[in-house]
């Protein structure tokens, strides 16, 4: 998140740049055009593919209207993950389009900085085992009791690049795609943002708090940290899509966004077409987790932290205190007041991978607690792949440490997380039968981003945690499950494999 003194600026800058250009005849410009949005658009989608095709055809509905008005070449991109669309486009052409019916707001796109200013320090001398976040929050004792690491798990990752080179990081990303004004075909990070947070969330050696996870990557901000928003609502809508073919489930389950700006409310076009892009990914499945931001007791959660679809992170210190730079609550929204953030995690002096290194660095910052919640839902959908976002939500919540005021406050939401407490009440409740389909949505992922790939990036990975897990199942419960998949093709391989377990074991018996 950014720092408060730049978003006076923001805002002048903003006011500014839009009366220039409405009043400016002849002048040229790129503009966000968000349309007014039906309620009922995603009421009758039951799968993921029909969301997609949902918000699809209500930007195409929108944009039928605007096509019958607006004849020139506008350069167009399509937006439907927040009904808009983004043109280049002259003021007085603009102005037809505002007044147009079914148009809500029009404004500027504006390019600014998206990360804080984090203070970094290099860590010459490790010793061996987890670091302290990944340490604090209890991952591995999940890793050593439940043999669970966060195995056939993707999450979305979206920030500043990966250094795919760091030798912690090696293999971690499945897929990517650069969306920086001078786009490669190589992932990089010359911020470092990027992979110091990827690291909290899937490196190995103790660095990660899933370190059996995999990444798919969008890379927005640039080495300043800096993106538009039409860049990164482009970025919002292609990880609910990856492969671009919305009938396959390649989306990730929950992605990573150690990112935001200023809080603003429900009146503001800009605030708008985020929360809305936010919204597009629950409909979808996806767990939207976001810093809370670094302005400190005397500013406010960020945006789209701030917002009630996301679940924000706040950040403690290494003895459980709030972090100084830790924003706080409340958040309003269409009238109501809500209380954020929503629970806290490590966000203090945390070690992670360094960029264009091999070696390890500190640094401060909700962008830091951010990802030791994302390791934990990636723990948790490894243990029970079919969790919701509520679920997600409300069981993170419920086992959290909690700190301040008693229940969830404004400061530390509803506590740090625990993540062995947190898995440990998931273990024991998950039926068989969604692992299984666990590992159906880890080939099918894996089948969409890396056909042709002679590694298993997540389904070995999976069907090996299957293996073990089988030892564990009744025989009425094994029965059921074949009796359930005997016509699946996709699991017929993993289910024979399973029984030869078993009967090894009833051997050695």
């Amino acid at each position: 998140m950014r720092k408060s003194y730049f978003s006076s600026l923001a805002v002048v800058s903003a006011i500014f740049l839009s009366s220039y250009c409405l009043g400016a005849e002849n002048s040229v410009n790129r503009w966000l055009v968000k349309f007014k949005t039906e309620k009922t658009a995603l009421k009758e989608a039951s799968s993921p593919s029909q969301v997609i095709h949902a918000l699809q055809n209500q930007l195409d509905g929108n944009l039928g209207l605007l096509n019958s008005r607006v004849t020139s070449d506008l350069q167009a991109t399509k937006l439907w993950v927040a009904n808009s669309i983004a043109v280049t486009a002259s003021s007085e052409k603009i102005k037809e389009i505002s007044s147009l019916p079914n148009v809500e707001s029009v404004t500027p796109v504006r390019f600014h900085n998206w990360l804080s200013d984090t203070r970094a320090e290099d860590v010459k001398d490790v010793s061996r085992g987890p670091v302290w976040g990944v340490a604090k929050i209890r991952a591995p004792e999940v890793w050593d009791k439940y043999k669970i690491d966060g195995s056939g798990i993707v999450v979305g990752h979206l920030d500043s690049g990966v250094d795919t080179h760091h030798p912690l990081l090696a293999g971690k990303v499945i897929s990517f795609k650069d969306f920086t004004a001078n786009p490669s075909s190589e992932l990089s990070d010359e911020n470092g943002h990027g992979t110091h947070t990827a690291g909290t969330i899937c490196a190995t050696g103790g660095v990660g708090v899933a370190p059996g996870a995999k990444l798919i990557v969008g890379k927005i901000f640039d080495q300043h940290g800096s993106a538009s928003d039409e860049l990164v609502l482009k970025a919002m809508q292609w990880i609910m899509d990856p492969d671009g073919n919305p009938e396959t489930n390649d989306f990730p389950k929950l992605v990573s966004n150690s990112w935001g700006d200023k809080p603003l409310d429900e009146t503001h076009p800009e605030a708008k077409a985020l929360y809305e892009a936010v919204q597009s990914w629950v409909a979808l499945g996806i767990i939207p987790i976001f810093s809370a931001g670094n302005d400190g007791p005397s500013g406010h959660v960020g945006r789209p932290a701030c917002f009630p679809n996301t679940w924000a992170v706040a950040a403690t210190t290494n003895s459980d205190g709030l972090s100084f730079f830790s924003s706080i609550g409340p958040s309003t929204w269409n009238g109501a007041t809500y209380t954020k953030p929503d629970v806290a995690a490590p966000g203090s002096k945390v070690v992670s991978c360094k960029a264009n290194s091999t070696g390890l660095v500190s640094m401060d910052g909700t962008s830091m607690a951010c990802p030791h919640v994302s390791g934990l839902v990636a723990l948790m959908l490894q243990a029970n792949p079919k969790l919701t976002v509520n679920e997600i939500r409300e069981k993170g919540e419920a086992t959290v440490v909690d700190l301040g005021a008693t229940g969830k406050d404004n400061k530390f939401g509803s506590g740090r997380i625990d993540c062995f407490a947190c898995i440990s009440t998931i273990v024991p409740q998950t039926p068989p039968q969604n692992l299984l389909e666990g590992y159906k949505m880890a080939l099918e992922t894996e089948n969409s981003l890396t056909s042709g790939s002679p590694v298993s990036p997540l389904a070995a990975p999976m069907a090996s945690y299957l293996m073990e897990k089988a030892r564990s199942f009744d025989e009425g419960e094994f029965s059921f499950l074949k009796n359930i998949y005997s016509n699946d093709a996709s699991v017929k391989g993993i289910l024979n494999q399973m029984s030869v377990v078993r009967k090894f074991d009833m051997l050695q018996k």
